[in-house]
This record gives structure tokens, C-alpha cells and sequence, in this order.
């Protein structure tokens, strides 16, 4: 008696024959030629959000419009170990400074507490940028507007000389460097066409595999100088000028004593001064700032002695500066 095998078990004997039916599409411009085909790269660096001539896309991430709101000028990558990738977006200096101005003068009281944020980030014992290098401009993003913005942990995988990370939907970014500087982007869109086995999962046996390509190069670039918020660059607005708070520093429903004291601090520090931070932090009050010398220091802590409602001044620390420049921290005791 004759014996008829499934056609199933058939089509999984040919899978080996038809999954090999596969081409590829899509020619590489006259980029300059990768550093290897078999080493994996290392994409550190900064490059050109514009891409080159002859190429056939931008990039690729476009998330980063959400949150620097902004276009950017400048990419950096930095490998975060494991293949994984940290990529941080830069606008334009003059471009931002426009911005925040805009902001000063539309927003003033959005304006108020983004400064507040930017100065605070600033302190030199305690701020974002003492404490977290990396992406310190997170914070700021959801107050008002940022120099740079970035994103943390683009998993990868090393193949045949290029970085791959998988998309959704059969598509593949891969990155690599050229023996030029440059950064060479691979964008790999595959369809399949399928004998279907089950109709209620889709699964089913490529006889035909096409994937095309397309390719860009971008340039190494010189990143924008790091932005440090400091009271030079960042005035208050107006309406914080012709207020009781010109620092900009009022929050509601704040202690009147911390209001109060803050100006009567302020005027002691005197000029070519700089108040970082002089806020309510649980019993005491944390008071950070930069003065000329070590002298006009020594008087400010002496004459803080002297206020009303202060029991204590305790000079937290200090950092010596250029050109005689100290800052410090200093907590205030209230009298019970």
C-alpha cells in the first residue's frame, strides 16, 4: 500500500532550498571605505546631523524633536559597554540662546522657575553637573528649553564590522565608522514572502527573501561648547526685576523668613558676587554662592551672624576658583 506524506512535511524539507531564495537591493554611494569588515566598530565621537552628499536618508532617530524642541546641529555617540550606545543631540549655541531670551520675555514666570533649575545645576558642591556629567539636562527639559539632549541604552549587536540595532517590522539600523572620520549608516528594510502552515498565526516558510538598503554618511563635526548656566548669561525676567524677588528665586508659599533673608543675603554678598542657590532644606537653610576672595567671605558669614532669626552660620565648604575666586556653602541655623 502506497504511503502520501503531508504537504507539510514536505515544504519543511524544501525550507532549507527556499529560504535561501534571498537578494539584496540598494547601491552604496562613493563613500569612503570602512575601517573593517570584521572588527566592530567604535562609534564614539560627534558628527553632522546633515548628511552627506549622495546620501539616501537622515537620520534616523527622530524622538529627539520632542524633547530639545529644537533642531539639531550636531550628534555625539558614546559606547555605554555591552554594545550598548548613548546618543546625545546639540543645537545650535546661537540658536538656543535665542530661545531661552524668547522665553525670558514671552514666559516670565515659566522663565522664573527654569532659571531657578539651570542656576541649581550650577552648584558647585551639589548640582547636576557636579554629581552626573552624563545627560545632566534632564531635569531642565521639563521646565523650558536645553542645549543638548540625549537618550541612554540603544542595544546593539556586532556583525561583519558594523553595529546593528534591530528595528520593528524587518528593519535594521547599521553604523560604522570610515577611514576618514565619518559615520556610515545602513538603513535595511527586508519583506518576506511566506508559504503559509498556519493561517490562524501567520507562521509560514520564506520562499523569497529581499532586502533593501539604503545608505548615508555623515561627517565628524566639532561639538558645541558645554553650556554652563550661570547668572552672566541667564537675567531675570522683567517682571522678576521689578518684583521684591529679582533673583528669581520666590517660590509660593514659601517661608517668609527664607524670602526675607535671601535679599538681606544677597545685598551682603556685595558686587562681582554670584548666588547659585538659597533655599529651605529640612532644618536649615542652604545658602551656595561665589564671591571675589576669600576676605569678602569672611565678612559675609561675620554679617550673617549679626541678622535677626539667624542662631548659626555654619561655612559648610569651599572651593577655591580662579584668579582668587572662592565658592561656598553655608547653612543658617533660625533661632527657636
Amino acid at each position: 500500500m502506497q504511503r502520501f506524506r503531508p504537504a507539510w512535511f514536505l515544504l519543511v524539507a524544501l525550507a532549507p532550498v527556499l529560504g535561501g531564495c534571498s537578494r539584496h537591493s540598494g547601491d552604496e554611494p562613493e563613500f569612503p571605505a570602512l575601517i573593517s569588515d570584521k572588527v566592530c566598530p567604535d562609534l564614539s565621537g560627534s558628527f553632522a546631523m546633515q548628511p552627506d552628499p549622495g546620501s539616501q536618508g537622515g537620520w534616523s532617530n527622530t524622538s529627539y524633536t520632542h524633547s530639545l524642541q529644537a533642531p539639531a546641529t550636531v550628534v555625539s555617540l558614546f559606547d555605554s559597554g555591552g554594545y550598548s550606545m548613548t546618543t546625545v543631540f546639540h543645537r545650535d549655541p546661537a540658536e538656543f540662546a535665542a530661545a531661552v531670551e524668547r522665553f525670558r520675555s514671552e514666559r516670565p514666570a515659566e522663565h522664573a522657575r527654569w532659571r531657578q533649575q539651570a542656576l541649581s545645576m550650577f552648584d558647585p558642591m551639589r548640582g547636576a553637573l557636579k554629581v552626573r556629567r552624563e545627560l545632566p539636562f534632564e531635569a531642565l527639559t521639563r521646565l523650558g528649553p536645553v542645549p543638548e539632549w540625549g537618550a541612554v541604552g540603544s542595544k546593539g549587536h556586532c556583525r561583519d564590522g558594523w553595529w546593528v540595532e534591530d528595528g520593528d517590522y524587518d528593519t535594521e539600523t547599521a553604523m560604522t565608522r570610515d577611514v576618514r572620520g565619518g559615520l556610515l549608516v545602513r538603513f535595511d528594510k527586508t519583506e518576506r514572502k511566506m508559504i503559509s502552515l498556519w493561517a490562524e498565526t501567520g507562521a509560514g516558510i520564506p520562499y523569497a527573501i529581499h532586502t533593501h538598503s539604503r545608505w548615508s554618511r555623515f561627517a565628524p563635526a566639532q561639538v558645541p561648547p558645554f553650556w554652563m548656566p550661570t547668572a552672566d548669561k541667564l537675567p531675570p525676567s522683567a517682571a522678576a526685576v521689578a518684583s521684591e524677588d529679582p533673583d528669581g528665586w520666590l517660590q509660593r508659599g514659601e517661608d517668609a523668613r527664607v524670602t526675607t533673608l535671601r535679599s538681606r543675603a544677597r545685598n551682603l554678598m556685595g558686587a562681582d558676587s554670584m548666588l547659585l542657590n538659597f533655599k529651605l532644606d529640612g532644618d536649615h537653610v542652604l545658602f551656595t554662592g561665589t564671591l571675589p576672595e576669600r576676605a569678602a567671605l569672611d565678612r559675609l558669614v561675620a554679617a550673617l551672624g549679626q541678622e535677626t532669626g539667624v542662631a548659626r552660620v555654619q561655612l559648610e565648604s569651599t572651593m577655591d576658583m580662579s584668579f582668587g575666586r572662592v565658592r561656598f556653602v553655608i547653612y543658617l541655623y533660625w533661632k527657636r
